[in-house]
């Protein structure tokens, strides 16, 4: 259980996803669902220095390949830091 009620039971998944919903629609965000989350919690390990591995247990995939496959993609900032690193280390 990730979240629980006031009473520490477990709470109904679809009143979080109506409130993330609500939310993202005033900010003027469209189409946010239960995937939106899970790709921008990934997408956010991953730059933060997750192991890939640790991100697929959290994700519940039996692989690490699927894991990369679906959210491995390498964001603007996360390419030019790599770049940059390879620079540094040559010398450059």
């Amino acid at each position: 259980m990730v979240f629980a009620t006031e009473f520490g039971t477990m709470v109904d998944p679809r009143n979080i996803l109506r409130t993330v919903e609500i939310a993202a629609n005033k900010a003027g965000i469209e189409d946010v669902g239960a995937h939106t989350m899970r790709h921008s919690a990934a997408v956010a390990w991953f730059e933060s220095g997750v192991h890939i591995k640790a991100a697929a247990d959290l994700l519940g995939h039996s692989s690490i390949a699927i894991t990369g496959d679906l959210y491995g993609h390498t964001s603007d900032d996360t390419a030019r830091a790599a770049v940059d690193g390879l620079g540094s280390a040559l010398g450059l």
